[in-house]
């Protein structure tokens, strides 16, 4: 007997079998009932067109001889076709001239007009049937035939038909029905005997069951083996792994043992490890530690030192003997080396640490090379030795550009204390393989083959110089530690007796705006320069003249063509001229007499610079200054500053604030400041600087970082979100090491930034005269 899941695939194999089957039927019934009806319209329509051309035919004559009787004779005829309803025969004028129908009482319709052309038609409508039809006679229209009959006869067709098809369509399903009967078994009793054995093999976990074969051949039978062969892998697999979980029970109990001791073992080590990993924590947080203190309270001292030491050998608070100057010039020889040590360790220590971050950028190669040289010209000076540099123009490497000048610097002034008076040292770059090559090369003795691989290594000098060479042995380190964090390799090619060659290869900067090298070592922002104008005809006298001022930090502008120089000035109206008065075709004493009267540059000072000794003449015409060619940069400056000076008195200046926690630091940069001419006031701590500048702005503000109670970084942000405040001028002089993004952050919003372990009085005397132009001269 089949279960309820038996019946339903039964019921579901014979309703599939009686929808086809009832579908295919009712479709075939439905066409052949439609085709009939559609046969039985047309016959329809064929009798009645033969009745009405008899009809026609037999009343040309009633027509032409106007005898209606005669026409309604032949009109009766219609009686035996009972499916008329009623006729009718008009004249050509459409009236109506005979007419028949079943019930007298019904009115003759009015006759439809025909087609040009159409010999007849017809319409179904309100279940009857229409046809009308013209007489001809000879050619000519004699009057139309109307004829109108009704479908009775089509509708019991019609259901004579639905009739015969439903009998047809259920003897067909029953005998679908009967049909599925029989064979449904054939096909869903295998199934559900495999279902029954496939929920009892998973209810069970019992293998061996196998589903009974059918008797029949085909899909099922392929189904039901390959059910009983899977059964029967099932159960080989199920066999094996009983055998190895048996044999795996004996193998976890040994291991859990074996595990069971090195768990204490393991947990023993990971004490371990932990306290090594909170003992390294705590060294790198006491060298982090470390390396602040060192930046912070060794430099800041040592600063001091040299500042003061370098003041006193100005001579300003009295002479000193040749023993006293002596000495201060050992204190201050003394300051440098070890704050040059310093510097050199601290270096190392962040390299080693990873704390040393690079802020990568193009950077031009030969504004680089230029700076360094200047740098390092009065060191190769003192041993008659040439720099040389070469490096195209369009050169630019991707490097951080104040560790590439530091590589550099470290370089050429190694190569200048090893080679001898005289000698050469030769700076260059050149193209490599889409990259840039960068040399050092000396003429000095060479380095030993045995000592070239250890000449890298910290700490370590050549032995045979050792005693007469000063020196820490960290350079050359440093320096390697630096090109490879900027993905290079420093390397070495030297001869005894022909000399060095340090190389490394950097990559070419490409698509992107260089950025130049500054022109001195503090990273200066844009500022208000004070602007001198330079009329000279003569241009190498007027690039020499503009040699001086600009390195001086003056923003200078030359004026080749005298005729324009009255225009110039008055259009750029700059703090002072320099003018020649042999020029043409307007000569000096012309255009200075010009100056003078104009009112637009009355006011400006100028300085005569002319190889003519006539000062009375210069001084006649208005010139506030008058030097005699050759001209000495010291002069130059002297004068330019007088007249700066000068104009400067006709204003009040607001001073510069200082802000700075270690009192010999702050005394140094204030009387640094002081004996130039400016006013300098003074703040010990971050909160004093705030209620300094909310009492009174200063015209300039030189910042320490490292504050106590308020930060410098704090005091900043204050001022720089204040409208009183927020266009303050401030320089920032620090010895604290700065992250990238602090270094970001001081670039946008300060004017200039020097470290104290770096040489920054140059820089910040140089910025000063051009942020604040109105500088007096040195007081005596």
């Amino acid at each position: 007997m089949l279960n309820r899941t038996d019946n339903s695939i039964s019921r579901k194999l014979t309703w599939m079998n009686l929808l086809v089957s009832g579908a295919a039927l009712l479709l075939a019934c439905s066409a052949f009932i439609a085709y009939d009806m559609l046969t039985f319209r047309a016959s329809m329509v064929r009798n009645l067109s033969t009745q009405a051309q008899i009809i026609s035919s037999n009343s040309v004559s009633a027509l032409l001889f106007n005898d209606p009787q005669s026409a309604e004779n032949t009109l009766s005829a219609l009686k035996a076709a009972h499916n008329v309803l009623s006729a009718g025969i008009y004249s050509p004028d459409g009236k109506l001239f005979a007419s028949y129908s079943r019930d007298a009482a019904s009115a003759a319709p009015a006759v439809p007009s025909l087609p040009l052309g159409q010999l007849e038609i017809h319409r179904f409508t309100n279940e009857e049937v229409v046809l009308v039809r013209p007489i001809v006679f000879e050619g000519k229209p004699s009057g139309t035939v109307y004829i109108r009959s009704d479908l009775k006869e089509l509708d019991k067709s019609l259901k004579r038909y639905v009739g015969i098809a439903g009998i047809v369509l259920a003897v067909c399903l029953v005998a679908a029905l009967l049909v599925s009967a029989i064979f449904r078994r054939a096909v869903a009793v295998p199934i559900i005997h495999l279902a029954d054995v496939a929920r009892a093999v998973s209810r069970e976990k019992n293998y061996s069951v196998r589903a009974p074969r059918t008797r029949a051949s085909g899909e099922l039978a392929l189904l039901i083996d390959a059910f009983n062969e899977m059964l029967a892998q099932i159960q080989q697999n199920e066999q094996a792994l009983r055998e190895a979980r048996d044999d795996l029970e004996v193998r976890v109990k040994e291991r859990t043992a074996e595990l069971e001791k090195a768990k204490g073992e393991v947990e023993a080590f990971s004490f371990s490890i932990l306290r090594a990993k909170e003992e390294l924590e705590r060294a790198s947080k006491f060298k982090d530690q470390f390396l602040s203190t060192m930046s912070h309270e060794l430099r800041t001292p040592l600063n001091a030192v040299l500042g003061f030491s370098e003041l006193l050998t100005e001579e300003r608070y009295g002479p000193l003997n040749e023993r006293q100057q002596r000495y201060i010039k050992h204190i201050h020889t003394g300051g440098k080396h070890l704050l040059s040590l310093i510097n050199d360790i601290l270096d190392l220590s962040k390299i080693e640490a990873g704390r040393l971050q690079l802020t990568i950028e193009n950077v031009a190669v030969e504004a680089s090379f230029a700076e360094v040289l200047d740098t390092m010209r009065p060191l190769a000076d003192k041993k008659a030795q040439t720099l040389v540099r070469e490096a195209l123009p369009e050169l630019s490497v991707r490097a951080d550009s104040t560790r590439f000048k530091q590589i550099l610097m470290n370089l050429v002034g190694n190569a200048i204390k090893f080679t001898p008076e005289g000698g050469e040292i030769k700076l260059s770059a050149n193209w490599l393989d889409g990259a840039i090559r960068v040399e050092v090369r000396d003429s000095g003795p060479g380095i030993p083959p045995d000592e070239q691989k250890r000449i890298f290594e910290p700490f370590y000098r050549m032995e045979a110089t050792d005693k007469k060479i000063e020196g820490t042995g960290l350079g050359l380190a440093i320096t390697r530690r630096l090109v490879e964090l900027h993905g290079g390799n420093l390397g070495l090619e030297s001869r005894l007796g022909v000399g060095s060659c340090f190389f490394f290869i950097l990559p070419v900067a490409e698509g992107a705006e260089t950025r130049e090298a500054p022109t001195n070592t503090g990273e200066i922002q844009p500022a208000n320069f004070a602007r001198i104008l330079v009329i000279e005809d003569d241009r190498a006298a007027a690039l020499l003249l503009q040699s001086h001022l600009t390195s001086a930090g003056y923003d200078v502008v030359l004026c080749d063509e005298p005729t324009r120089a009255l225009q110039m000035a008055v259009e750029l109206q700059p703090h002072a001229v320099t003018m020649d008065i042999i020029m043409k075709p307007v000569n000096g004493w012309e255009l200075l007499s010009s100056f003078k009267t104009d009112p637009r540059t009355a006011g400006i000072p100028v300085v005569l610079v002319t190889i003519i000794d006539q000062p009375a003449t210069g001084a006649s015409l208005g010139a506030d200054e008058y030097i005699v060619k050759p001209v000495q940069k010291a002069t130059l400056m002297a004068a330019v500053e007088r007249c700066l000076s000068q104009r400067s008195h006709n204003g009040k200046t607001r001073g510069i604030l200082i802000v700075e926690d270690d009192a010999p630091t702050r005394e140094f940069v204030a009387e640094l400041l002081s004996k130039r001419g400016h006013e300098v006031a003074t703040a010990a701590d971050g909160a004093e600087a705030r209620v300094h500048v909310a009492r009174a702005v200063p015209e300039l503000v030189i910042l320490d970082l490292i504050l106590p109670k308020v930060s410098g970084f704090q005091l900043l942000a204050e001022w720089r979100m204040n409208s009183r405040t927020a266009d303050l001028p401030v320089f920032v002089l620090t010895s604290k090491d700065l992250t990238a993004e602090e270094r970001d952050y001081l670039r946008t919003h300060t004017e200039l930034l020097l470290q104290k372990q770096q040489s920054w009085q140059e820089t910040l005397l140089a910025q000063l005269r051009r942020t604040l132009p109105t500088v007096l001269s040195e007081k005596s």
